[in-house]
């Protein structure tokens, strides 16, 4: 699913600290969460990865007190919106 993220800086720490979630490592490859230069916009958009995508899905970094992404955003307050609304959407599809 993707989201806009207007006040997105791009920075990808996001990417990063997920992917270090799910293999311990740093590596952009392993992330669940892309994001998605808008063009001639602002802000970026936000994807995250859900089962039959190719790579590997969101799960809300299950295992940790909060999700490793929102811990390290500067904008978490607009993530924690994005990652509610996603989690969401994919409880009305399993309905």
């Amino acid at each position: 699913m993707k989201f806009d993220m207007p006040n997105c800086g791009g920075c990808k720490t996001c990417e990063l600290a997920c992917s270090f979630h799910h293999q311990g490592d740093f590596s952009f490859a392993a992330s669940s969460i892309k994001i998605i230069k808008k063009n001639g916009e602002a802000g970026y958009i936000v994807e995250l990865l859900e089962e039959g995508d190719a790579g590997i899905s969101c799960d809300c970094c299950v295992g940790e007190e909060i999700p490793l992404c929102l811990e390290h955003c500067a904008h978490s307050d607009f993530l924690r919106e994005i990652l509610e609304e996603f989690f969401s959407k994919r409880r009305q599809i399993a309905e």
